[in-house]
């Protein structure tokens, strides 16, 4: 019971209060060490988006969309195709609206080009979410400090480009382990981090920089996975 005495996170209201926070020309990191906390970001920013009116562009490297979208699935919750508009960097399986692809390609300038060939593409009106899945086995397949580098460099030019709310989901377990660790570098770069964590059935969203420790003013909050399914049955 130790863990309900802690502040939980419990209504939409507070989640949206929460990722109002992301502002466009903005780039958010986070990093999931959590059990299910890729499944609960995807949810939530689906969710958010269709309440805010703000398309969601999901970039699929690796079919890492599919996985979540399984597991979501397994949980009672079905993905629909206008849920998301995906752009597939790779892989095979098709989850939401795919309206672009990209071969897999290891030159980092090259693969950068197609991908802002493909956001160009985007139709809206306003500034749309960005959410970048699997950006950590894009990194596994770089070569070299140096690529890696670049690719990260290459990433750093969407800070200030007020089009989108730029977010990437990382799962520290894979990154953690490569011989070039990218996860200082990428923080240094992000305007917001945040760090979930298993907290017994809990998740905990550690908010370490930026505007998510200023607005919120508080070191972490708790979520519950189960009570977040129910907002949106």
């Amino acid at each position: 019971m130790e863990a309900f005495k802690k502040p939980v996170l419990t209504t939409k209201n507070d989640m949206d209060s929460l990722l109002g926070q992301i502002w466009p020309g903005g780039m958010t990191i986070i990093e999931n060490s959590a059990s299910f906390g890729g499944e609960f970001i995807l949810h939530s920013f689906i969710h958010y988006s269709k309440r805010k009116g703000m398309p969601l562009v999901v970039e699929d490297i690796f079919d890492t969309l599919q996985i979540y979208a399984t597991h979501l699935e397994l949980m009672g919750v079905s993905l629909k195709n206008e849920d998301m508009k995906v752009i597939k960097v790779g892989g095979v399986e098709e989850v939401g609206d795919v309206i672009g692809r990209i071969q897999f390609e290891n030159d980092p300038h090259v693969y950068q080009q197609k991908l802002e060939d493909e956001l160009r593409k985007v139709e809206t009106k306003g500034p749309y979410i960005h959410l970048v899945l699997g950006l950590e086995r894009l990194l596994a397949l770089q070569d070299s400090a140096y690529s890696t580098y670049t690719l990260l460099n290459l990433i750093r030019r969407k800070l200030g480009d007020k089009r989108a709310v730029n977010v990437y989901l990382i799962e520290t377990s894979i990154v953690e382990g490569l011989r070039f660790n990218p996860l200082p570098m990428l923080e240094d770069i992000a305007t917001s981090v945040a760090e979930l964590l298993d907290d017994g059935e809990l998740i905990r969203i550690k908010l370490r920089k930026s505007v998510f420790t200023l607005t919120m003013q508080k070191a972490y909050i708790l979520v519950s996975p189960r009570e977040i399914l129910r907002w949106w049955e």
